[in-house]
């Protein structure tokens, strides 16, 4: 798990031929991984995967894919190109992270040393991350193993707009969203050295404001709501808690200032928040992208029109980039694709929220106390749930492959913590046996 979740924001793509997608490591590490556990289980070490929900979702949502090509290419009369079944083992992925990192059932040392290698990780980022804001010759040479290509680079030679290893700097704001979220529960909850996560989550911090991304502040923002307005889940005092989410979103407001006024193009773009229906890329989507699109979705709003990448490519009414995974799933899958595609979502988010209750219901017992860990993940991930969620409407989670390998594998990981706290709540409701109300002599008797 360390190696999976730190190599999904390191390594760089790989691409194996120009006729097919690039992988991402931590891809490639799926049937490693599979086949590791295969060796066990018939060695009788490992116990068989138990089926969750995650399953039915990727199999309503890989029918509703074949219903959508089957149906676009016999009825609307679309060409099917060979890259449209690439989709096809897409949907798989997030099954399969989340079900290695359910399956882990990580313990509250380990999720402490996950958090820890982690943090490595996220530093290395950020580190390559403020290279490029500085123009450092090293980066140039690395950047071509990153880069997305095209406008990626030039706003980053034009308005320093970084990106580092995720090869868009809007891609690079959500990462760097959830990791503040991730390591600012961290330093509120005493997971690890508090001083340690809260260098990080400033180190991430400036890391977003240094992409330019004015989706990254709107939905860092909307997250740090979230963690201010957030019941506590832990045995520890509100005050102190409080304090400190408010001192961290002054620290934000700082940082915000400091770094931008460093970068004349960067608070340009910052500035256009206070107008934010007038900002250039949300008119260009409103008046130009997204009504030809949503007209392809009402000519066949139940199954959609299929990927189409030969009908996009030949213009159809729509470019070849949507900018919203709402749109981009309402159009290809119509509306009975799309109510799968919010499964991947909210299955982890009810198992999250179940969880989140029993916590809180328990918040005072003996065995819940001693999982702080695990409780840091369940609220980390429950907050990064909603922000991906969020995120949806204006850019996308599920077909970016830099982010996610990242998001359901930790999604992965809060649904197991959150059953384990379930469990702890359980013991700590269980009575006593009646044996201990009897004699010492009976009990021994008996």
């Amino acid at each position: 798990m360390i190696g999976m979740v730190c190599l999904s924001i390191t390594a760089p793509a790989i691409v194996i031929s120009p006729s097919l997608p690039y992988f991402k490591v931590e891809q490639l590490l799926i049937p490693i991984v599979l086949a590791g556990y295969v060796w066990l289980l018939l060695a009788g070490i490992a116990r068989a995967i138990a089926f969750n929900g995650m399953f039915l979702v990727g199999f309503l949502y890989f029918t509703c894919n074949i219903v959508s090509i089957s149906y676009g290419s016999s009825i609307l009369g679309h060409t099917v190109d060979p890259r449209d079944y690439y989709e096809l083992p897409k949907v798989w992925l997030p099954v399969a992270f989340f079900t290695i990192a359910y399956e882990a059932e990580l313990s509250d040392s380990a999720l402490r040393r996950l958090l820890t290698c982690f943090s490595l990780g996220v530093l290395l980022v950020c580190f390559y991350a403020w290279a490029q804001f500085l123009g450092l010759g090293f980066t140039y040479k690395l950047n071509s193993f990153y880069s997305a290509g095209g406008h990626v680079d030039i706003a980053l030679d034009y308005a320093q707009r970084v990106y580092a290893t995720v090869g868009n700097a809007n891609v690079l704001g959500a990462l760097m969203t959830w990791c503040v979220i991730l390591f600012a529960l961290a330093a509120r909850y005493r997971i690890g050295s508090r001083l340690r996560s809260s260098l990080v989550a400033f180190a991430c911090l400036v890391t977003l404001v240094m992409t330019g991304s004015r989706y990254g502040i709107v939905t860092l923002s909307l997250g740090l709501l979230l963690v201010l307005l957030s019941k506590s889940i832990t045995s520890h005092r509100r005050l102190p808690q409080l304090g400190l989410a408010i001192v961290l979103i002054l620290l934000v407001f700082w940082t915000y200032v400091a770094v931008s006024r460093s970068n004349t193009r960067t608070l340009q773009r910052y500035q256009t928040l206070s107008s934010p229906l007038r900002i250039d890329s949300l008119r260009e989507r409103l008046d130009q992208l997204w009504p030809p699109i949503w007209a392809d979705f009402t000519q066949s709003p139940l199954v959609g029109h299929g990927p189409g990448k030969s009908f996009l490519r030949a213009g159809g009414g729509v470019g070849g980039y949507i900018d919203s995974e709402y749109l981009k799933v309402l159009r290809e899958q119509g509306i009975l694709g799309f109510l799968a595609f919010l499964g991947y979502y909210f299955y982890p988010l009810y198992l999250v929220g179940k969880g989140r209750r029993a916590a809180v219901r328990g918040v005072a017992s003996l065995p819940l106390a001693s999982a702080s860990a695990n409780l840091m993940v369940l609220q980390a991930t429950l907050i990064m749930c909603v922000l991906a969620l969020v995120m949806n409407i204006g850019m996308g989670t599920f077909y970016i492959p830099f982010l996610q390998g990242f998001l359901w594998l930790w999604l992965g990981i809060g649904a197991r913590s959150a059953v384990t706290v379930r469990g702890l709540r359980s013991i700590s409701l269980t009575p006593l046996p009646e044996t201990h109300l009897l004699r010492p002599e009976k009990v021994s008797a008996s």
